[in-house]
């Protein structure tokens, strides 16, 4: 089912991004700490750790990365969330099967509860918000619009989106308000930070290059 709206080129990528209060680098940032955390897996770990490890440090990322902006911590329904209470919008930080592929809508890895769809249909209703302040105010977390990160990770095949789904149906998302692309097929490898020789001394700091091939 194709989405309601894509948004996949640059301009409108950081603009839209702008809109939410987020950017692109950031983003790309926390996809960074998921994936070497998820690299971090060994044999001798339980067979789901890779993708526990990426959840939990892509969760963390996302917080480090937002808090300071005013974002907080929310647990609304056991879902770990990120909330933003001056555009009322969470974000769930969720490994996918795929990623940015306009023909086929991420899925889930684990298969969502019923407090997540229980969540989704709530933030249908921000899509338009009408609430008065007080209403607002006593209503915004449990009803914030529900955006997923979602991030794929095969090897050097890396992509990312943020979306924002109409509802979860038999365990999975189906059909989306909105996906805007962060990470595109291909672009991964360009975003790769370069580590330096050991006879170069050591690394320097490193901006995240985010602009896209032609």
């Amino acid at each position: 089912m194709a989405a309601d709206r894509i948004i996949a080129q640059d301009y409108e990528v950081a603009s839209r991004l702008n809109q939410l209060g987020l950017s692109a680098a950031e983003l790309i940032g926390v996809i960074h700490q998921a994936v070497a955390a998820k690299a971090g897996f060994v044999l001798n770990h339980p067979v789901n750790a890779a993708g526990q490890l990426s959840y939990i440090y892509g969760t963390g990322a996302l917080r480090d990365a937002l808090r300071p902006k005013g974002w907080q911590i929310d647990r609304t329904g056991n879902i770990e969330a990120t909330f933003d209470p001056k555009t009322g919008i969470k974000i769930v930080f969720q490994n996918a099967d795929s990623a940015c592929d306009d023909n086929r809508d991420p899925k889930a890895i684990s298969d969502k509860g019923p407090a997540a769809s229980k969540a989704v249909d709530l933030g249908q209703h921000n899509l338009f918000p009408e609430f008065d302040a007080e209403d607002r105010e006593k209503h915004q977390r449990e009803n914030a619009a529900l955006w997923y990160l979602f991030v794929y990770i095969n090897g050097d095949d890396v992509r990312a989106e943020l979306s924002f789904p109409k509802r979860v149906e038999d365990g999975q998302f189906k059909g989306f308000n909105e996906r805007i692309y962060i990470i595109r097929p291909g672009e991964w490898t360009s975003m790769i930070p370069k580590v330096a020789d050991d006879d170069e001394g050591p690394a320097q700091d490193f901006e995240i290059n985010v602009t896209r091939k032609r």
